[in-house]
């Protein structure tokens, strides 16, 4: 897909306090990637954009976009929960690989999907409230795990782990499908994970923790304010810089959390 030319929808940095902060007109605000590279959509179009330049990838057949994956920028994962359809792009918003888990047998309905390396995909199967580690080349399930006796209402992921948010703690389970660890937070508290990196929103207040050896997360020492009890309706974790969507501009936090 070509690159094409738009006006700018991002503007210059403006500093305040500790953050910048750019305005950014959207439906939704998914991240970015390891180039800096900007994911948003409008009128349900997935957009790329750097600069002045920008990619998008669009396909009305599938229904509303759900997630956007990053975690690897020359394989980014499209789920699209209305069919039960993910889409795996290249660098270049171009299709690489369509796969639609509602033709998986036996059925299940699938809640959230994220990528987990080397041809797999976490993914939450509603219907049995657990999680699967599946092969999407031979179409197989490598592991799941237990029962989970909670509601899941987020995905944090990486290539070996997987990170359930619930109402009340964040749940860790390994590529094997143990729980390995459970930080409680409070109901409301705003979430980002991004490689042993955990930043928990609490009230106006990020804390920062760290994945440690036990395969636990603990504080990492860690603590900003927000800019005047901002609000948060999206947010990302990339490399030491947390990123807050309020809806009409994204606020960047530089945070240095320790590692173990």
């Amino acid at each position: 897909m070509r690159w094409i030319s738009v006006f700018l929808v991002l503007t210059c940095f403006c500093t305040r306090a500790q953050s910048n902060f750019f305005a950014l007109k959207a439906d939704d605000f998914y991240g970015v990637d390891d180039f800096e590279a900007l994911y948003y959509s409008v009128n349900n179009t997935l957009y790329k954009q750097v600069g002045k330049q920008r990619l998008q990838f669009y396909d009305v057949q599938l229904g509303d976009l759900t997630t956007v994956d990053l975690i690897n920028p020359l394989k980014i994962l499209l789920f699209y929960k209305d069919t039960q359809t993910v889409v795996l792009l290249d660098n270049r918003m171009n299709e690489n690989q369509r796969i639609v888990l509602s033709d998986l047998e036996p059925y299940r309905y699938i809640e959230h999907v994220r990528l987990a390396g080397e041809r797999r995909l976490w993914l939450h199967d509603l219907d049995q409230n657990r999680l699967q580690l599946f092969n999407y080349v031979n179409n197989t399930v490598v592991v799941s795990t237990p029962t989970m006796k909670v509601t899941v209402d987020r995905l944090h992921t990486d290539y070996n782990f997987c990170h359930v948010k619930s109402a009340g703690a964040v749940h860790s389970y390994n590529s094997y499908g143990s729980r390995t660890g459970v930080l409680a937070i409070d109901q409301s508290d705003h979430v980002a994970y991004d490689f042993e990196q955990l930043i928990v929103i609490h009230e106006d207040e990020v804390i920062g923790y760290v994945f440690g050896k036990d395969f636990r997360f603990r504080e990492s020492g860690t603590k900003t304010s927000l800019n005047d009890a901002q609000e948060v309706k999206s947010l990302y974790l990339k490399a030491g810089k947390l990123y807050i969507w309020d809806g009409k501009k994204i606020t960047i936090y530089p945070l240095n959390p320790e590692k173990d």
